[in-house]
């Protein structure tokens, strides 16, 4: 068997060495990762870190459903709606590559306030799924 190593490693393809080769598609490899780390890294960089402030949005909507009347029915579905608007119009904000915090749970005001987007977001769903009369 150690008389076929030096044979081996000896062989050329199309005047190049096995060797040769074999650290050419190593080097391609880690330029191949190096550009892949770098991209992923970039990305990760670019994402941006938004508050909201669910308890105050909650709030305003029991408020207005305290005002608004009707039945336990109709408050329980304009409830689900409202709930899945919310959650719908977050879901968006974190697909536009943003990370959300429910500032709550944050301590300090470096992180720009999305509260009025989500707001907005929730309006327009809500209206937009109320019938018509």
């Amino acid at each position: 068997m150690s008389d076929l190593t030096p044979r081996i490693l000896d062989r050329t393809i199309a005047g190049w060495s096995l060797q040769t080769i074999l650290i050419g598609i190593l080097l391609m490899a880690g330029t191949l990762w190096g550009a892949w780390i770098t991209r992923t890294l970039v990305e990760v960089r670019s994402r941006h870190i938004v508050t909201v402030s669910l308890s105050r949005l909650v709030e305003d909507f029991v408020a207005s459903e305290a005002r608004g009347g009707g039945t336990s029915d109709q408050s329980a579905k304009r409830t689900a709606v409202y709930l899945a608007a919310i959650n719908q119009a977050v879901s968006n904000l974190g697909e536009d590559g943003a990370t959300v915090l429910v500032s709550e749970a944050t301590l300090g005001r470096s992180v720009p306030d999305r509260t009025e987007l989500v707001r907005a977001r929730v309006r327009q769903a809500v209206e937009a799924s109320r019938d018509p009369r």
